[in-house]
């Protein structure tokens, strides 16, 4: 069975949602309640070598936005989110379930980059991306 990028982002958000306090959107939303994950809208860069022989594999984000309302609060959250091992890790709650609940051959969580403080809908946040690698079936 295919699976679309939307399926992705779905099942992306479903791990994300095992985060304790975390909220979560598979889409932008118009307004943020901190601490926050979206999942981004994957670039596909060549569809010819992308969805090769029934696999394709993507290239997707998690931006997570924290309140920029206490630094040290909002900063060691971050953290917390960035790191490998923990309650409140990101790449441990998405790899808990590489297949994403079976809609994905794979889903790996590559990077975290630090966004520093970022301007949403006119407020402050601290943020971070993570970098995911996912392959899926297209056939």
């Amino acid at each position: 069975m295919a699976t679309t990028i939307a399926d992705l982002m779905l099942g992306i958000e479903a791990r994300l949602a095992t985060v304790p306090g975390l909220r979560t959107s598979a889409i932008a939303p118009d307004q943020i309640n901190p601490p926050t994950a979206i999942v981004g809208v994957p670039p596909i860069e060549a569809y010819r070598e992308t969805m090769r022989r029934g696999t394709y594999v993507v290239e997707m984000t998690v931006t997570v936005l924290v309140s920029a309302a206490i630094d040290r609060v909002g900063q060691m959250l971050l953290a917390e989110y960035a790191s490998p091992v923990g309650e409140r890790s990101i790449p441990a709650a998405i790899e808990a379930d590489r297949t994403l609940g079976g809609i994905a051959q794979e889903c790996v969580v590559d990077s975290f980059r630090p966004l520093g403080l970022e301007e949403y809908g006119a407020i402050g946040y601290y943020g971070g991306t993570f970098g995911l690698r996912v392959a899926a079936s297209g056939i």
